[in-house]
């Protein structure tokens, strides 16, 4: 045990890249818990093995994955929900610049608008929407607005366009970021998380507070992507909304999928740090 929470803390060390409101973290006795229970061994690399054994194939998307066995299913799950990872992400604050919502299928992306919604409802404000999207084409196993538009970027614009939306949440400013699929031939590759952040920096918006938009149990990750890319000028909080694990496909596989990303996101933050 004492070997796993020392490789634990090399990995959640305290740094800051940009400056989140809320600095979110995965308690280390709990990492070391899950890891234990799925047969990584004390003495291994935690960050290595999870990328070798958690992590979703190369070019698999999330709705592609199997669930992992039953028993260590509900293993997984029970430990996710005790940390909390299928909970609503809240805003720590109730007025930012800027709310970002970070694309993905289009029920995801509806999720996260109608999570904006609910919090402009409370009374959480911003000045401005945008939409980090990629230009990936639309996959009718998971996506609608089949035969109406062809991409993710497209697909967004539909989802403002026809959400019910509060009249002043309405007439706010919304700008369409899309990023081209990533290289050429057969195969190319869809933007990720970084890829939209990084080209909403290079329309060169001025330091801010920003909202960032998800989704469970994507967050963690997400929010260690957008801390290591936004300049430490940016202030900035990742919500979202939570997830009923009984109805979330391959809920157990996905959720390692994604701790697997957070833990090796923070990993390569720390580097960086020390470098």
């Amino acid at each position: 045990m004492k070997k796993c929470l020392i490789l634990l803390v090399l990995c959640f060390s305290a740094l800051i890249f940009a400056s989140p409101i809320q600095d979110r973290r995965i308690e280390q006795a709990a990492l070391c818990e899950l890891a234990l229970g799925l047969g990584i061994a004390p003495d291994k690399n935690i960050i290595e093995e999870t990328q070798k054994h958690w992590l979703r194939k190369p070019g698999q998307e999330r709705w592609e994955v199997s669930e992992i066995n039953p028993d260590q299913r509900f293993f997984v799950l029970n430990w996710a929900q005790e940390q909390g990872i299928f909970d609503d992400w809240q805003p720590f604050y109730r007025v930012y610049d800027k709310a970002l919502i970070l694309g993905a299928a289009t029920s995801r992306m509806q999720i996260r608008l109608d999570y904006l919604k609910q919090l402009w409802i409370q009374g959480i404000r911003f000045d401005e929407i945008i939409w980090l999207t990629g230009d990936r084409p639309l996959d009718k196993r998971v996506d609608g607005f089949i035969g109406r538009c062809n991409t993710e970027s497209e697909a967004a614009r539909l989802i403002w366009e026809e959400t019910d939306l509060p009249e002043d949440m309405r007439d706010l400013a919304v700008i369409f970021v899309g990023v081209p699929m990533k290289g050429e031939g057969v195969f190319p590759k869809r933007p990720n998380t970084e890829d939209t952040i990084v080209a909403w920096l290079k329309i060169a918006p001025e330091p801010c507070k920003a909202l960032f938009v998800s989704d469970q149990p994507l967050c963690g990750y997400q929010f260690s992507v957008v801390k290591a890319n936004l300049p430490k000028e940016f202030l900035f909080d990742l919500v979202g909304k939570g997830a009923d694990p009984s109805s979330y496909p391959a809920a157990a596989a996905n959720t390692l999928d994604s701790i697997a990303r957070w833990i090796y996101q923070e990993h390569r933050n720390n580097s960086h740090h020390h470098e």
